[in-house]
């Protein structure tokens, strides 16, 4: 992907961005086959660049989800070429993710020992950056240090990563979506007589019907405390911070930002999601679980999941050839949704701005996304036994990549324009994404904001209180809306007395400009 580029037009800049991706977590383009690796030799005083790496470094990354079974084995491999062509390692830890959101932002505050961690819009990136949480890299440091990345990555994608014009992450370099979508156990739709899904209520039909008749599975863990497929995709709302309730529609170009928690749309959902919980969809103990759902739903423990496309596109193709029986179906249950494609900072890497190793940080991420071979083992594993190339775009999933599933360690932190498809579910990714590209995908002026929070950082904080103690258990349908103590009144109220207002004041008073307003 590096050497074949396509061009995207983003439309509201007109600028050009390369590739044509798919997901938050998946991407495609056309990539060089790795040669075979050399055996790895004593590492010189100098890289080819001129660079002294005379002294052996130990990096310790910082990545989001569970560690597979043979990451060690798969890494082992990477450490050599690191070691070989930087005399560097990566000493990788994970925060899995029903805990990241609380761990992510407390090794900063403790100032943890580690060099590189994965940063993202969703992800706490605005709100570290304004904290000192992640190191300042300069044009000079990224040319120095990561000469390819700085190369190939587009111009646009530097802008979005700025704050209070200085940039703390290294984005991403492809163009992507991550709209949410459902997987479900079309057996069991089919056992059942019911239809192929076409709106969130034939989803809910499928849940309730699995809840009743089928005792050994759950029919699904329960929605995400900021849920997209019944709350913000059919709407057309955007998240401005994903972990604040503040949003706009994507298709009023007059850009007014608004709590959403004070809308009919929101009553109506929260009601919803407690008769849907009511039901039997989920347990009650949905906020506390911390099951990988997609490991669930690979188990044959749950008969639903959620997720972006890149995600469920790996998951039917690993289900597929251990379980042909189980005919997986995904839906995009918000098809004529007008919706926005990711910005370049959706996914990247910062550097800890305690890392007393940041140059050979900046060398192993451009290795990472750059180097053919490195790339491909951290995505889809070891040649041969977790995969086999395709052609130069696309690969087959052998037995073992159970053990290192493509893409799913967190490796979208470096996405590229390496990125490979699964070539057992070619067909349907391109059918998704090129009707989406063609029918719902619009601009919007506001779609490279980044929220600046130092004026409202106790606010900020207070209202992310209020989230989890009052609108996650209705975002849940653990609660009824008209609750009293615990309900949408309360809820808003709670929001109020913290400071949305203020908030939401704030972010239009910085988002305003780029909308052409005074």
């Amino acid at each position: 992907m590096v050497k074949s580029k396509k061009f995207a037009k983003l439309g509201l800049a007109s600028l050009f961005v390369m590739g044509t991706v798919l997901t938050a977590c998946s991407t495609k383009e056309t990539a060089p086959t790795p040669a075979a690796s050399a055996a790895p030799q004593a590492s010189a005083s100098a890289t080819s660049n001129g660079l002294d790496t005379s002294k052996e470094v130990k990096l310790k990354m910082v990545l989001l989800g569970s560690k597979p079974k043979a990451f060690d084995e798969v890494y082992g491999e990477v450490n050599k070429l690191m070691k070989q062509k930087i005399n560097a390692t990566l000493d990788v830890s994970f925060l899995d993710w029903g805990e990241y959101q609380q761990k992510y932002p407390l090794m900063f505050a403790a100032n943890e020992d580690f060099d590189l961690v994965f940063s993202a819009t969703w992800s706490y990136y605005a709100q570290q950056a304004t904290k000192n949480g992640f190191m300042e890299l300069t044009e000079d440091m990224i040319k120095k240090f990561a000469p390819k990345t700085w190369a190939e990555e587009p111009k646009v994608a530097w802008e979005q990563a700025k704050i209070n014009g200085k940039i703390y992450m290294v984005p991403q370099n492809n163009f992507e979506y991550s709209y949410h979508i459902v997987g479900i156990r079309g057996d069991l739709r089919q056992k059942y007589n019911l239809p192929e899904l076409k709106t969130y209520d034939d989803y809910v039909t499928y849940m309730k019907t699995i809840a009743e008749k089928e005792k050994d599975f759950k029919p699904s863990i329960g929605v995400s405390e900021f849920n997209a497929v019944e709350l913000i995709q059919p709407n057309e709302w955007n998240f401005v911070v994903p972990q604040l309730p503040v949003t706009y529609k994507v298709t009023d170009p007059s850009s007014k930002l608004f709590n959403y928690v004070d809308t009919p749309e929101f009553a109506e959902f929260a009601k919803k999601m407690n008769e849907t919980q009511k039901a039997g969809a989920w347990s009650r103990d949905a906020i506390a679980n911390k099951v990988d759902k997609t490991q669930a739903f690979k188990d044959g423990k749950l008969a639903s999941v959620e997720w972006n496309l890149g995600t469920l596109l790996r998951t039917k193709s690993e289900m597929q050839t251990t379980h042909p029986d189980w005919k997986v179906e995904l839906y995009d249950l918000s098809a004529d949704k007008k919706r926005l494609s990711n910005p370049f900072i959706n996914n990247g890497m910062s550097i800890h701005a305690g890392s007393k190793n940041y140059e050979r940080g900046l060398m192993a991420i451009d290795l990472l996304r750059y180097d053919p071979e490195i790339h491909d083992l951290t995505n889809y594993g070891i040649k041969g036994k977790h995969y086999e190339p395709v052609g130069n775009d696309q690969f087959k999933p052998l037995p073992a990549s159970a053990d290192f599933p493509p893409s799913g360690t967190d490796p979208w932190g470096w996405n590229s324009l390496h990125e490979r498809l699964d070539s057992t579910v070619a067909a349907e990714t391109q059918k998704f994404t090129e009707n989406w590209k063609k029918t719902v995908t619009v601009n919007h002026p506001l779609e490279t904001f980044t929220f600046d929070d130092s004026k409202v950082k106790n606010e900020v904080a207070a209202v992310s209180n209020v989230m989890d103690t009052y609108g996650k258990p209705l975002f849940y349908g653990l609660v009824d809306p008209n609750d009293a103590a615990h309900g949408l009144k309360i809820f808003n109220d709670k929001l109020k007395q913290a400071g949305i207002d203020k908030i939401v004041a704030e972010m239009q008073n910085q988002a305003n400009p780029l909308i052409g307003k005074k």
